[in-house]
């Protein structure tokens, strides 16, 4: 059976509604990529760029990484090298999930259709997010050769790529069959624990589109028997940095 191991790829300041809806001040999030092992061995997203690269681009967010949080190093530890990577699964096209992608010649790069199509040329309020040509940035995937996939996917025995819309519009999440029960790669589509409260009903961040969030997010919370969000310290052997307290 597929395994899933989540692992911290550095850490950002964030205002904490961006995360969850009415939640006040400012956090530091991690940014997570996710080592899927199973008859391929397939990584889902790759975090931000070289922190000098995200002072000029994002300062506000003060991206940092702890040694040994490099996504090579990451690999390393795990026992792979990037031309060991199989596939390279991009939850969304998001500055903090899509660096790094000129490591991976030999992988199959895999992207939600509408996701690619809107991240070309999105409207102006969200063109930071995408680090879009229209700054004058040229984004990190816009050089390597994506594969456009189009609604759910299975991209091995028991991982299956999904669509999961709502915090932008081509976003996806992975469900992997692991020990008779089903994990899912949920990303951005919930993005802490707090998204899902205790009676039941999720709450959103500040997602593109919020009645598209409430279905992928509702999906997700159904199909999950172990859920992997997209910027919750406790599914990682990490801590943060200290960056809000500073």
């Amino acid at each position: 059976m597929p395994t899933v191991t989540p692992r911290c790829c550095g850490s950002f300041l964030v205002d904490a509604s961006v995360l969850v809806q009415g939640a006040s001040g400012v956090v530091e999030a991690p940014s997570i990529v996710y080592l899927v092992e199973g008859e391929r061995t397939i990584l889902v997203d790759t975090g931000f760029g070289p922190t000098d690269l995200m002072a000029e681009y994002h300062p506000s967010y003060r991206c940092h990484r702890e040694p040994g949080q490099n996504l090579l190093a990451i690999l390393d530890d795990e026992g792979y090298a990037p031309a060991d990577v199989d596939a390279v699964l991009l939850s969304h096209l998001d500055w903090d999930h899509c660096y790094g992608l000129d490591a991976f010649e030999s992988a199959d790069i895999y992207v939600q259709r509408r996701e690619l199509e809107y991240a070309i040329a999105p409207y102006p309020i969200h063109a930071e997010r995408y680090d879009a040509k229209s700054l004058g940035r040229e984004p990190p995937w816009l050089s390597v050769d994506l594969t456009p996939i189009s609604g759910e996917t299975e991209l091995c025995p028991g991982v299956t790529a999904f669509p999961t819309p709502g915090h932008t519009v081509g976003h996806q999440s992975v469900a992997v069959d692991e020990d008779s029960a089903t994990t899912v790669v949920a990303v951005d589509a919930v993005q802490t624990f707090e998204n899902d409260p205790d009676d039941g009903d999720p709450i959103p961040g500040q997602p593109m589109d919020d009645f598209a969030w409430w279905e992928s997010a509702t999906d997700v919370l159904e199909r999950a028997d172990r859920l992997l969000p997209g910027h919750e310290w406790s599914i990682l052997d990490a801590e943060p940095a200290g960056l809000a307290d500073a």
